[in-house]
């Protein structure tokens, strides 16, 4: 009787554990090949002898890849014991250097970045700047000419009421046109506190998303 032919399947088997291996998802020394070596020789016979030698071949290659990796980490080990050692013998810094010196590149050197450079850079930062400015309040000083709006409270109402009267007849208007005929500075910021005014008052209402004044 002829027993069925797995081949294939191992074969299968074998490429998804090499793939795993070169992906990194795995390494062979925390895999164990003994099972697989045990389903080959289980499954070979006279009939599929021929077929079954590149099965073989391979599952070989992944055990000698096994061994290149523990041997890899045997030396690894017995290298990092060895440095331990050389370190804890003390040795100076010229001789770490020596030693150290071969395993990086040389690094590229930026004129804006040189150590000439920052060190310039710390000396005029560390400059004694004296003592920070003070700011100190002016005391109010009086006048002979009067502020523009300083005037009884009964006379701003009268001006503000007739400047009210001037504008009414112009609302709804945009809050810039409202200044237009207007050219000197005074009078405009004199006019643009009786509109405040107004508006507090509620005679007078801004639309700020139009930016427009009405009644």
């Amino acid at each position: 009787m002829i027993e069925e032919d797995i081949s294939e399947g191992i074969n299968r088997k074998i490429e998804d554990i090499q793939k795993k291996v070169l992906s990194g998802k795995i390494t062979l020394l925390d895999f164990e090949l003994v099972p697989l070596f045990e389903v080959i020789k289980n499954s070979l016979n006279v009939y599929n002898l021929n077929k079954y030698s590149k099965t073989y071949k391979d599952a070989c290659g992944l055990l000698i890849q096994k061994f290149d990796e523990l041997k890899n980490l045997l030396s690894s080990l017995d290298t990092q014991q060895k440095f331990s050692e050389y370190l804890k013998s003390n040795p100076d810094d010229l001789e770490i250097f020596k030693l150290l010196k071969g395993c990086w590149r040389e690094t590229f050197n930026i004129d804006g970045l040189s150590l000439e450079f920052l060190e310039f850079s710390k000396k005029k930062l560390c400059i004694d700047r004296g003592s920070p400015i003070t700011i100190e309040h002016l005391e109010k000083l009086k006048t002979k000419n009067d502020f523009l709006l300083e005037i009884p409270k009964y006379k701003f109402t009268e001006k503000m009421t007739e400047y009210f009267n001037t504008i009414k007849e112009r609302l709804p208007c945009s809050f810039n046109d409202i200044f237009e005929d207007e050219h000197a500075q005074e009078k405009i910021y004199e006019n643009f506190v009786y509109l405040l005014h107004l508006i507090q008052l509620g005679k007078i209402k801004y639309q700020k998303v139009t930016n427009t004044l009405y009644i």
